[in-house]
This record gives C-alpha cells, sequence and structure tokens, in this order.
C-alpha cells in the first residue's frame, strides 16, 4: 500500500467521556443525582451483540426505556458518563433541553441535556437521570449509549463473554474482594494503571464503547520499528469528531490486574484531548475487542478493578 493511504475505521461510534458546562439554570430536582428506584437486590441483565459490521462484534448493547417510550439499543459504554442518543429520539421520550455540554473524545462537540424521569433497563429502574442529546445519530447501528457507571450502587460483574451483566449489592463492608488494580475514578470512568510492554507506567482508560485499542502517539515513537515507512494511515470516526492515526504493527502489552492483554489491533492516536480532560496523561484506550474474552468486576465505591478469563468460554 503506498504512503499515506488512507483506511476508514471506526474507532468508536461514541464519545469516551462528557464534561462542560451548563448555559441555563437549572430547577433544584434537576440538580438532584439520579437515584434507583427498584429494590435492592441481586440481577442479571442480559446484553446482546453490537455488529456495525457483518461479522464483527464491537460492543454489547442493552435494551433500554427513556420516560416509558419505545425500547432502544444502547451501547453499553464504560467510558462514557452519561446516556447519550440522537435528538430525534430525545424527542420522542419527551425531552427538553435545560443545558449544554461538551462531549469529549477524539475531538468536542456540543450537545443538549435533560432529564428523564425514569429510565427503565428490564427490571433495573433509576429516575432524575440526566441524558445527553445529539443532532443526527450517535452512532450507526445502535440508538445511543448508556454509561456502566450508571449501576455504581452495585458491584458489577460483566461477562462480555457471555453477554451478561450481573449487579450484585455491596455486603455490608463494601468490599468486593480478590486481587485486583486500582483504578482512577474520576468521573466515574474505568481508567487504570498499566505497564505498557513491561516497561513504560501510565493510565489507560477500559473502554467497552470502543471498538478498537489505542495508544498515544507519543508512547508509539519509542516502540521499535514505528512508525513503518510504508505503514497506511487511518482515518478514525467517532460521535465527538474525528482523527488521523497510524496502525502499529508490533504487539502491544497491557498489564493490568495481574492479566497481559494483547490486542490483536492498536492505532497511535493523539490522546492529548483525553488527557487534558481527565487531569492526567492517558497513554491509551483499551477497546472492546482486546476486552471481549474477560470477565470483568468492577468496585465503583473502593475503585478496584479485577480482570478474569471466562472458565467457561472452551480455549
Amino acid at each position: 500500500m503506498r504512503p499515506g493511504t488512507m483506511v476508514k475505521i471506526l474507532l468508536c461510534g461514541l464519545l469516551i467521556a462528557c464534561g462542560g458546562t451548563s448555559r441555563t439554570t437549572l430547577s433544584a430536582a434537576a440538580d438532584d443525582p439520579p437515584y434507583r428506584a427498584c429494590p435492592y437486590q441481586s440481577y442479571e441483565l442480559h446484553l446482546s451483540s453490537f455488529c456495525p459490521t457483518p461479522s464483527r462484534i464491537a460492543g454489547v448493547l442493552l435494551r433500554t426505556s427513556i420516560n416509558g417510550g419505545r425500547p432502544l439499543r444502547l451501547i453499553l459504554d464504560s467510558g462514557a458518563e452519561s446516556i447519550v442518543i440522537g435528538s430525534k429520539d430525545a424527542l420522542s421520550a419527551g425531552l427538553s433541553r435545560e443545558s449544554a455540554m461538551d462531549l469529549v473524545g477524539l475531538d468536542s462537540t456540543p450537545a443538549s441535556v435533560g432529564h428523564a424521569t425514569t429510565v427503565q433497563i428490564g427490571p433495573v429502574c433509576f429516575r432524575n437521570c440526566p441524558v445527553a442529546f445529539v443532532k443526527g445519530r450517535v452512532v450507526e447501528g445502535a440508538d445511543g449509549v448508556i454509561p456502566l457507571s450508571l449501576f455504581s450502587d452495585f458491584v458489577l460483574r460483566l461477562n462480555l463473554p457471555e453477554k451478561r451483566l450481573g449487579l450484585i449489592p455491596y455486603p455490608q463492608e463494601g468490599n468486593s474482594g480478590g486481587t485486583a488494580t486500582h483504578g482512577v475514578t474520576q468521573h466515574n470512568l474505568l481508567l487504570v494503571d498499566t505497564v505498557l510492554n513491561g516497561k513504560q507506567n501510565g493510565y489507560v482508560v477500559m473502554d467497552t464503547g470502543a471498538y478498537c485499542s489505542a495508544i498515544s502517539a507519543e508512547v508509539a515513537h519509542t516502540l521499535k520499528g514505528f512508525p513503518l515507512p510504508l505503514a497506511p494511515q487511518v482515518h478514525l470516526a467517532a460521535g465527538t469528531g474525528a482523527a488521523t492515526g497510524q496502525r502499529v504493527s508490533s504487539r502491544v502489552h497491557f498489564a493490568i490486574a495481574n492479566q497481559d492483554l494483547i490486542p490483536d489491533e492498536v492505532v497511535a492516536l493523539d490522546l492529548s484531548n483525553l488527557s487534558r480532560h481527565y487531569g492526567v496523561e492517558v497513554m491509551g484506550v483499551l477497546g472492546f475487542p482486546a476486552l471481549q474474552p474477560y470477565v470483568l468486576t468492577i468496585d465503583y465505591r473502593n475503585q478496584m478493578v479485577k480482570i478474569e478469563p471466562n472458565l467457561h468460554t472452551s480455549p
């Protein structure tokens, strides 16, 4: 392939984070945080596959009803901070613009924000949930995204191979136990310590809503053989904008929580927008394909993440 050839792929058809400022004054009720409106007990939610292209699973979906409306197919996204849908679905759900925010990812894009009276996911119900909405579609093939942190009242067991999300009430001591890694939970995101290729320490975002994995351009230039003279550039499209990166040909190992994660595909790109948003240097993003073989136990309260292979999956 000739130098400068563009290969268009989707890194994530959605945002990685939300941030911004309110541009209108909210009522006292809108300022209140969302709250659970169902019994505090164990639940198991069933997920379905998100396949934006044939024969490729790029995420998992939760059927979600907002204000009693039609079920929406929302991507379960550990890298999102709010529910985000398109403006047409927001109108159908009776949402009105109360404030505005910027959605932060590869770039930033403006969004309106309203509050849903109810958000229903199977037997689990939340009230007074902020919902961001944008013009057009958030991502092709789905109706939007729903943050994993919405369920942070529970210890979460996200079994990606079997497409199940277990919600487990916290024990009285609030400890999920087991060997885990401490994560940074600014904005309720899975920003965790990692060691890359046994040498470099830093933070990566574990993002179930990203279609592939990435490392920062600065980190990529420390890898042997990068960049290859004939390596194609990659156009990365996302709900928050687009960017140009480059495929990384060498194997990249992310050591997290006693597991060595090796994505099949890694793209090098500018992650400075994320670093500015989080306030720490982000050196990579672990997308859904890299996380798909694992069961993730996430304890937002104690800032812990545990990664285990699914023992019921045949080798």
